[in-house]
């Protein structure tokens, strides 16, 4: 390879839209995805892998062009200005492949995780090796599209490859099975999963490349340095994608977490690992602090967010009469995976591994805040279908507590996602709560009042009754009746 076939082929790319339009791309889905969670990089690394497959793909096709240019008819132009034999062509284009996309692909990388860095405060743990994995998997593929080229020329090999890879890849979502870690990227990892063989399969990738390159260049002739080469990078690749499979984890995130559930806490503390356990639920798992009467709970590597959980159940803690605020102590975090083995149903509130920015938080500040709400009043209906609060005084209260955290809303179906795959199923700010347009409307008068507080806290008891109706409540909130009362619908909350 000489350095003029090199520097062409470098300009080449560079002058291509293909790599830059889709590392753009790729930058931009994966910010878009992310934009209205906060940080957490145990998993940013991996989520960023899965988005670079688009610029892998795109490396490929932009190789396999290179490659494979001087065998397609009406392309001798092309090569005019830059002559040389054709092992020194496809040297060339490999070196240039590998080298331009590893550089895309780590600009798109380090630019993404400095920018999630700025949008903190950051939680998990960062591993550097899963963050270099996905970056190699452009180079995989790049060198994989020069293979191609000299080997399947014909336009069709890389869409074919393309759609197989990335099939495989996503059949592979459990980690077991369809390609293990001899793929190049291996998506779906959760915060709360055991680490994953990131360091060996970063080796395997480099040899990958490695093998592609001395396969690229056997085409060109099967002599014994090339050979040799071939075969030692195969035996590398091999033994390291071996041992990155068989490393990996993979019953925990399988239908065997069900069945572990139902046995007990003992069946799941043998499936989640020693790792898993040590982390999660050894002694020192978890960091508290105490803020006003409630203490919080965080895993140590969370801790960063107990201000954001402060925000949401500070304000309605302080509007508690005095008596009532020492009743639940504790707000809690738990694993996505294992929550039901140390689920503490005395606690104020839990929560999971996911927590909202940006346009989004005041979603999460009502799930957290209204778990305290409903606890203190009472308001805790039994299964999924929820209950109706119309007509009942403390769905005002409830209404008016939550609104010192968030602003009440009407009614309606939502999901909103605690958790790498948990979403809370809301039928109003209240979670499982229905109200009307009567609460609704006498809580934001109390909102606006300014002597609700003491009015409240004269009469809680009163209140918060679930026989007291909202008609007999309004005196004792220096209300006037304004609103037509509702009947309930559905399954009257008791």
């Amino acid at each position: 390879m000489t350095r003029a076939l090199f520097l062409a082929e470098v300009r080449r790319l560079a002058r291509s839209p293909i790599p830059w339009g889709t590392a753009a791309l790729c930058l931009g889905l994966r910010l878009a995805a992310t934009w209205e969670l906060l940080p957490d990089m145990s998993v940013e690394p991996v989520g960023t892998s899965g988005a670079l497959l688009l610029l892998a793909a795109a490396m490929m096709l932009s190789a396999h062009l290179a490659a494979s240019r001087d065998v397609r008819g009406g392309m001798g132009e092309t090569l005019a200005a830059v002559p040389g034999r054709a092992v020194r062509r496809t040297a060339a284009a490999l070196g240039a492949s590998v080298m331009v996309g590893t550089g895309l692909a780590s600009v798109v990388m380090a630019a993404y995780l400095l920018a999630r860095q700025a949008m903190g405060p950051v939680a998990g743990v960062f591993d550097p090796f899963e963050a270099i994995g996905g970056v190699l998997a452009v180079p995989f593929a790049a060198a994989l599209g020069v293979l191609l080229g000299r080997w399947a020329p014909r336009p069709v090999a890389v869409p074919l490859t393309v759609f197989l890879i990335g099939a495989f890849t996503w059949l592979n979502g459990q980690q077991s099975g369809y390609g293990g870690w001899f793929l190049p990227v291996v998506l779906f990892h959760r915060p709360d999963w055991p680490p994953r063989p990131s360091a060996v399969h970063v080796v395997y990738l480099v040899a990958a490349v490695a093998l592609f390159a001395a396969l690229a260049l056997l085409r060109h002739g099967r002599t014994w340095p090339r050979l040799a080469a071939a075969g030692a990078a195969a035996a590398v690749t091999v033994a390291t994608g071996t041992a990155a499979t068989a490393a990996a984890p993979g019953r925990e995130m399988s239908r065997e977490m069900d069945t572990a559930q139902l046995k007990g806490p003992e069946a799941s503390f043998a499936l989640m690992g020693t790792q898993v356990r040590e982390r999660f639920f050894g002694p020192d798992a978890r960091r508290c602090e105490k803020h006003g009467p409630v203490t919080y709970c965080a895993y140590r590597d969370y801790a960063a967010w107990i201000p954001a959980w402060v925000s949401a159940v500070d304000p309605v803690m302080r509007a508690l009469p005095p008596a009532e605020r020492g009743r639940f102590p504790v707000v809690r975090q738990l694993t996505d995976s294992w929550w039901h083995v140390d689920h503490d149903e005395s606690s104020a509130a839990t929560l999971f591994m996911v927590w909202g920015r940006a346009g989004a938080e005041d979603a999460y500040r009502g799930v957290l805040a209204s778990q305290v709400v409903r606890k203190v009043t009472g308001l805790l209906p039994q299964g999924r279908a929820g209950c109706d609060v119309r007509g009942q005084s403390r769905a005002v209260v409830a209404l008016w507590l939550l609104g010192q955290a968030v602003s009440p809303a009407p009614p309606r179906d939502r999901q909103v996602q605690i958790g790498s795959s948990i979403f809370a199923e809301e039928r109003s700010p209240l979670g499982e709560i229905r109200y009307g347009t009567a609460e609704l409307g006498y809580a934001r008068r109390l909102l606006a009042a300014p002597d609700a507080k003491q009015r409240i806290w004269a009469h809680w008891d009163t209140l918060v009754k679930p026989g007291t109706t909202v008609e007999q409540a309004l005196p004792l909130l220096g209300l006037r009746p304004e609103f037509a009362a509702e009947p309930p619908v559905g399954q009257p909350c008791s």
